[in-house]
């Protein structure tokens, strides 16, 4: 059996903007993402990643920082209003309430470090088949544990 390649098959679908301060995960991370055809952006810091934030508005938005409680309200504000992606944050969590600080601060979700590559590109190619993302739910917000 012949199958034609044409160009909708090249086209790609998503914009994903890695925000990390590990270049050794960038690596995989955008192989992952680049293999279902997606456009792989990646910055290093917390203003760059505002600024392609602000100016390429991307699918989806994965951080995978080492950052303090203010740093990382502040990115997650700053990506809420200039971002129309879902963001996925990788957190290394030693409480369910740092996980819950982080989704009331702006991300969509959460996974905690370390994070298997397969469940993270499920997660994520689920959040991108859901489109733009919606305003936060009602019921999380309100969640004590």
């Amino acid at each position: 059996m012949v199958t034609w390649k044409n160009d909708v098959d090249t086209i790609p679908l998503h914009t994903v903007l890695i925000i990390s301060d590990q270049p050794e995960n960038v690596i995989v991370w955008d192989g992952l993402f680049s293999q279902r055809n997606c456009i792989v952006l990646s910055e290093s810091n917390v203003s760059d990643a505002l600024q392609s934030a602000r100016l390429i508005g991307p699918s989806l938005m994965l951080i995978d920082m080492n950052l303090s409680k203010s740093e990382r309200t502040s990115l997650l504000a700053g990506l809420r209003s200039t971002g129309r992606g879902p963001i996925l944050m990788l957190i290394t969590a030693n409480t369910v309430d740092e996980i819950v600080e982080a989704n009331q601060e702006g991300a969509d979700e959460c996974l905690v470090k370390p994070v298997n590559p397969a469940v993270l590109i499920v997660k994520a190619m689920a959040w991108l088949g859901h489109g733009q993302r919606s305003e936060r739910a009602p019921a999380l917000l309100g969640v004590t544990l």
